[in-house]
Protein backbone atom coordinates (compact mmCIF):
# COMPACT_ATOMS: atom_id res chain seq x y z
CA UNK A 1 0.00 0.00 0.00
CA UNK A 2 1.31 3.51 -1.12
CA UNK A 3 1.10 6.49 1.61
CA UNK A 4 0.62 10.28 -0.13
CA UNK A 5 1.20 13.39 1.93
CA UNK A 6 -0.70 16.47 0.51
CA UNK A 7 -0.55 20.08 1.52
CA UNK A 8 -4.13 21.68 2.26
CA UNK A 9 -5.44 25.44 1.43
CA UNK A 10 -9.07 25.83 2.03
CA UNK A 11 -10.11 30.06 1.60
CA UNK A 12 -12.89 32.45 0.64
CA UNK A 13 -12.78 34.09 -2.65
CA UNK A 14 -15.07 36.83 -3.88
CA UNK A 15 -15.95 35.18 -7.00
CA UNK A 16 -15.07 31.83 -9.14
CA UNK A 17 -13.64 34.53 -11.43
CA UNK A 18 -11.21 35.77 -8.69
CA UNK A 19 -10.07 32.44 -7.51
CA UNK A 20 -9.11 31.46 -11.46
CA UNK A 21 -6.92 34.31 -11.87
CA UNK A 22 -5.15 33.60 -8.38
CA UNK A 23 -4.73 29.85 -8.63
CA UNK A 24 -4.31 29.19 -12.81
CA UNK A 25 -1.03 28.26 -13.97
CA UNK A 26 0.02 31.55 -15.89
CA UNK A 27 0.82 30.82 -19.32
CA UNK A 28 3.36 34.05 -20.16
CA UNK A 29 5.51 31.88 -17.65
CA UNK A 30 7.13 29.35 -20.17
CA UNK A 31 7.24 32.34 -22.80
CA UNK A 32 9.37 34.44 -20.50
CA UNK A 33 13.10 34.44 -19.72
CA UNK A 34 13.42 32.59 -16.54
CA UNK A 35 13.73 34.91 -13.84
CA UNK A 36 13.50 34.53 -9.65
CA UNK A 37 11.30 37.67 -10.11
CA UNK A 38 8.65 35.52 -12.27
CA UNK A 39 6.03 33.11 -10.95
CA UNK A 40 4.06 30.36 -12.68
CA UNK A 41 1.01 31.73 -10.66
CA UNK A 42 -0.27 34.03 -8.20
CA UNK A 43 -0.64 31.16 -5.89
CA UNK A 44 3.12 30.08 -6.18
CA UNK A 45 3.59 33.37 -5.54
CA UNK A 46 2.35 34.32 -2.50
CA UNK A 47 3.86 30.94 -1.20
CA UNK A 48 7.44 32.82 -2.49
CA UNK A 49 7.86 29.16 -5.54
CA UNK A 50 8.85 29.91 -8.32
CA UNK A 51 7.34 27.25 -10.29
CA UNK A 52 4.95 24.33 -9.23
CA UNK A 53 4.06 20.93 -10.90
CA UNK A 54 0.52 21.84 -11.78
CA UNK A 55 0.41 18.25 -12.64
CA UNK A 56 0.21 17.40 -8.76
CA UNK A 57 -1.68 20.06 -8.37
CA UNK A 58 -5.61 19.89 -7.60
CA UNK A 59 -8.08 23.18 -7.22
CA UNK A 60 -11.80 24.02 -7.16
CA UNK A 61 -14.62 26.60 -6.53
CA UNK A 62 -17.85 25.80 -5.28
CA UNK A 63 -20.06 28.90 -4.15
CA UNK A 64 -23.28 26.48 -2.98
CA UNK A 65 -24.45 26.49 0.50
CA UNK A 66 -23.14 22.86 0.39
CA UNK A 67 -21.44 21.34 3.20
CA UNK A 68 -17.43 21.00 2.99
CA UNK A 69 -18.22 17.22 2.04
CA UNK A 70 -20.73 17.96 -0.69
CA UNK A 71 -18.60 20.84 -2.59
CA UNK A 72 -15.19 18.81 -2.18
CA UNK A 73 -15.91 15.17 -2.04
CA UNK A 74 -15.29 14.38 -5.90
CA UNK A 75 -11.80 15.03 -5.84
CA UNK A 76 -9.19 12.47 -6.21
CA UNK A 77 -8.92 10.56 -3.03
CA UNK A 78 -11.29 12.82 -1.47
CA UNK A 79 -12.88 10.21 0.68
CA UNK A 80 -8.99 9.61 2.18
CA UNK A 81 -8.25 12.82 3.18
CA UNK A 82 -12.04 14.81 3.41
CA UNK A 83 -12.72 14.13 7.53
CA UNK A 84 -9.25 14.87 8.14
CA UNK A 85 -9.62 18.55 6.47
CA UNK A 86 -12.83 18.77 8.50
CA UNK A 87 -11.66 17.64 11.33
CA UNK A 88 -8.98 20.48 11.16
CA UNK A 89 -12.00 23.18 9.56
CA UNK A 90 -13.51 22.18 13.27
CA UNK A 91 -10.11 22.48 15.27
CA UNK A 92 -8.80 25.90 13.98
CA UNK A 93 -12.92 26.79 13.79
CA UNK A 94 -12.74 28.49 10.72
CA UNK A 95 -16.00 30.32 10.59
CA UNK A 96 -15.61 32.04 7.29
CA UNK A 97 -17.66 30.47 4.27
CA UNK A 98 -15.32 28.06 2.40
CA UNK A 99 -15.68 28.22 -1.21
CA UNK A 100 -12.40 27.05 -2.39
CA UNK A 101 -9.80 24.42 -1.84
CA UNK A 102 -6.36 23.67 -3.34
CA UNK A 103 -4.15 20.77 -2.51
CA UNK A 104 -1.01 19.18 -4.16
CA UNK A 105 1.96 17.08 -3.29
CA UNK A 106 3.72 17.95 -0.05
CA UNK A 107 7.42 19.37 -0.95
CA UNK A 108 6.66 21.39 -3.91
CA UNK A 109 6.16 24.39 -1.26
CA UNK A 110 9.50 24.43 1.11
CA UNK A 111 7.05 26.91 3.74
CA UNK A 112 3.56 26.56 3.33
CA UNK A 113 1.40 29.83 4.50
CA UNK A 114 -1.94 31.36 4.72
CA UNK A 115 -2.60 34.51 2.91
CA UNK A 116 -5.08 36.92 2.60
CA UNK A 117 -5.89 40.19 1.34
CA UNK A 118 -9.02 42.40 0.03
CA UNK A 119 -10.28 40.08 -2.43
CA UNK A 120 -9.82 36.94 -0.53
CA UNK A 121 -8.17 34.68 2.08
CA UNK A 122 -6.62 31.11 2.13
CA UNK A 123 -5.66 28.81 5.14
CA UNK A 124 -3.02 26.20 5.12
CA UNK A 125 -4.33 23.46 7.02
CA UNK A 126 -1.23 20.92 6.80
CA UNK A 127 -0.27 18.06 5.24
CA UNK A 128 -2.46 15.33 5.16
CA UNK A 129 -0.88 11.62 4.86
CA UNK A 130 -3.44 8.93 3.90
CA UNK A 131 -2.91 5.61 1.96
CA UNK A 132 -3.56 4.46 -1.56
Amino acid sequence: MDTQILDFWIGNFSSEEDFEDFVNEDENFYVEEESDETHNSKFAESQDTIWLDYDFVEYGFDDTNNNIYDKFSEYSFADQWLPTLVSRINELQIKADINSLIFLNSGQIAKPVSVEDEMFSLAYLGKIEFSV
